[in-house]
């Protein structure tokens, strides 16, 4: 038994290095499981707010330790020499398996400088059983899930959070999760990296589960005074004078919970060689398109313009068909129309992005971008991949 400080150490001598070892040739599998949990429950993850639990289950852990390579009978056996394991401990979280795996995969993409891998690992860990869903259904709304009441935690979300509450400022329970996570990784990076004691690492634990919890409790807060105060029955349709890309309160959740599921769709898969042949024509070709595409997603530099564009595609289109779905053929045929001659400045924003990118990217476009047919086929086989990466993401 490795001791550090007076406390065992058994999490980073013993079974982190078993779990790295394993995740060297196993990620992609534990990938696969992130995005189908994702994916499974994405009405709740990518919802405006609480209004249903996620529901984590025995199937859920199976997955997971299946795809690492370990079993949780093998984890309890590495974790018996640990000092809180057998004694009344605090985080209980600290004392489950699958939560101690995840703590290692987090652990290994941030010692490989991998912080996208390491966010999705985390998001994964707070949507699970022993954060997420417990403190959901445990302390914040024990009673009974929102959607019981839908229109009060509605009139929460549109009248009494403001750019205070995380989940006002990003618009959706994934994009608050996820804000919380990197928050969380920043403050212990150094000590995720280094050499942590089990009591280390339980605080840290404890930490995460906190948060989510506090996030939680700062919703119910509200949602419980407005149901007491019945103040849902005074809330009043949105104001009809709208300024130029204003979309009412419904429109503007459903435009922000699309963009979420589609920025981490496409930042979380590979670029789509089917989809880029779906792009090309006579001016590019599908192999040097996603050679374009590789470089512009693998740039985390570019993570703002890529929620950007993807907003903007998605707001555009309810803007002028608020009744049809985002994904359908209307949706390819209004994000792909020419706009030639357009004075938005939201799609001249768009347009720019698209144009640096290109200059970025392309030795290609860049010697050839002042022929005109040649600067619109590589500008429209761009928006066309994102149009068609959104499409699937939604339908998925």
């Amino acid at each position: 038994m490795a001791k550090y400080n007076g406390t065992t150490s058994v999490i980073v001598d013993t079974l982190y290095p078993k779990v790295a070892k394993l995740l060297d040739s196993n990620w992609n599998k534990v990938k696969k499981v992130f995005e189908k949990f994702f994916q499974d429950n994405n009405s709740q993850i990518y919802d405006i707010a609480p209004f249903d639990n996620i529901y984590f289950r025995k199937s859920d852990i199976m997955n997971l330790m299946n795809a690492v390579g370990i079993t949780e009978e093998e984890v309890i056996d590495i974790m018996k020499d640990c000092f809180f394991w057998n004694i009344p401990y605090n985080p209980q979280a600290a004392k489950e398996p699958y939560v101690l795996v995840c703590i290692c995969i987090i652990k290994y993409h941030m010692i490989k400088k991998k912080e996208k891998e390491a966010e999705m690992s985390a998001v994964y860990l707070s949507f699970s059983g022993k954060f997420y869903a417990s403190i959901f259904s445990g302390v914040a709304f024990p009673k009974a899930p929102p959607s019981k009441h839908r229109e009060v935690m509605e009139y929460v979300v549109n009248n009494m959070l403001n750019n205070k509450f995380i989940l006002k400022e990003k618009g959706t329970m994934f994009g608050a999760i996820q804000a919380l996570v990197q928050t969380w990784l920043e403050y212990y990076k150094s000590d995720i990296i280094g050499k942590q004691t089990d009591e280390e690492i339980g605080k840290m634990i404890q930490q995460l589960r906190d948060r989510i919890k506090s996030f939680l409790m700062n919703i119910a807060r509200q949602y419980n005074k407005a149901y007491q105060e019945k103040l849902y029955l005074n809330y009043e349709s949105q104001n009809e004078n709208q300024d130029e890309f204003r979309l009412t309160d419904n429109d503007s959740a459903r435009a922000a919970r699309y963009t979420e599921m589609s920025v981490n769709y496409i930042t979380t898969h590979s670029v789509d060689l089917q989809i880029c042949q779906r792009c090309r024509d006579e001016n590019i070709t599908a192999t040097e398109l996603k050679s374009i595409m590789d470089s512009i997603l693998g740039n985390k530099d570019n993570l703002d313009d890529i929620y950007r564009v993807i907003n903007i595609l998605i707001a555009d289109f309810i803007r002028y068909y608020p009744d049809k779905e985002v994904g359908s053929v209307d949706f390819i045929a209004h994000s792909i129309k020419a706009k030639p001659n357009s004075k938005d400045k939201y799609i001249l924003e768009m347009k720019d992005i698209i144009t640096k990118w290109l200059m970025d990217n392309s030795v290609n476009y860049r010697r050839r971008r002042n022929r005109p047919a040649t600067d619109a086929s590589y500008r429209r086989a761009v928006l066309l991949y994102f149009t068609l990466t959104i499409c699937k993401a939604v339908n998925n």
